[in-house]
């Protein structure tokens, strides 16, 4: 085995790169765009989707690029809803980021 490290050894060393470099690439921290803040309230708002349809919700925090809301009930939410919560100032078309459950984060698309 000596014999082989030997002969060996210097190729595998080039191709690998040092313990502690990997282990640094491994753990190095990414650098992430920062989540904006946002303001926590209780307001009423309500959806409405292309065919008319309108759900009631209430707005439980949100910043100037979106909200998320809370429904009475689980029914799933098309791609796009036009979001009117005036009483924390935003209305337009909104897109639906994520959902689950009866909660559901919206990124507003257009005001």
């Amino acid at each position: 085995m000596a014999i082989l490290d030997r002969l060996f050894g210097s190729r595998k060393s080039e191709t690998q790169a040092p313990t502690t470099e990997r282990v640094e690439q491994m753990v190095a921290t990414h650098l992430e765009r920062p989540r904006p803040a946002r303001a926590m309230v209780y307001r009423e708002a309500h959806v409405t989707y292309d065919s008319g349809y309108k759900r009631r919700g209430i707005v439980l925090d949100h910043s100037d690029t979106g909200v998320r809301l809370r429904f009475p009930t689980n029914e799933r939410l098309p791609a796009t809803v036009t979001l009117n919560a005036s009483a924390v100032g935003l209305e337009g078309t909104a897109r639906v980021v994520w959902q689950e459950g009866s909660e559901a984060g919206f990124s507003l698309t257009r005001r």
